[in-house]
């Protein structure tokens, strides 16, 4: 069964009252429905915001490439690896090397209008509670749950190398 973007509290709100979407064991993930539990893991560690052509970014995107890589070496079920394998494609840096793709999957879960002209066109901003994030990412099956916290984690700890007004500045931000 493939479970699409609604599963996620912070892609969209439930209709009518009725929660999202709980992925199980035997489901297969997405590509946006990993991108908002990637986000909802960003936010729950207390990353609202993102500027993705930010050299720190950038890093952080590759960090999560990486991951994915790692994960993809140590898994045994095809499916899995499978699905895996599509999220890793579709992410990847394009032959530029930007990583446009990534960049448009994370502005699609934007919850905020968007202007024009728009000056803050350059960040990625996610208005959504750490709580509310946390509970999307609860709501998921431990193991698509566990892999969005870690790829947050990994491109978190890129910004720890930086002074925390650089990281402000030019990529991540709690602001």
């Amino acid at each position: 069964m493939q479970i699409g973007v609604n599963m996620f509290a912070i892609c969209s709100k439930p209709e009518h009252g009725i929660a999202p979407m709980e992925l199980h064991s035997s489901d297969a993930i997405t590509i946006d429905a990993f991108c908002a539990a990637f986000v909802s893991a960003l936010v729950a560690n207390g990353i609202t915001s993102i500027r993705p052509r930010s050299g720190s970014a950038r890093r952080g995107f590759q960090a999560v490439l990486n991951k994915l890589d790692k994960i993809i070496a140590e898994t045994n079920d095809k499916d899995t690896l499978y699905d895996l394998l599509k999220i890793r494609t579709s992410l990847a840096p394009g032959l530029s090397g930007s990583y446009d793709n990534f960049e448009a999957h994370l502005r699609g879960l934007q919850t905020s209008m968007v202007s024009s002209p728009n000056p803050a066109f350059a960040d990625l901003r996610f208005n959504v509670s750490p709580s509310y994030a946390q509970s999307a990412l609860d709501r998921l099956d431990k193991r698509w749950s566990e892999l969005a916290k870690s790829a947050a984690k990994e491109f978190e700890m890129l910004g720890k190398e930086m002074s925390a007004s650089d990281e402000r500045q030019y990529g991540l931000s709690s602001t």
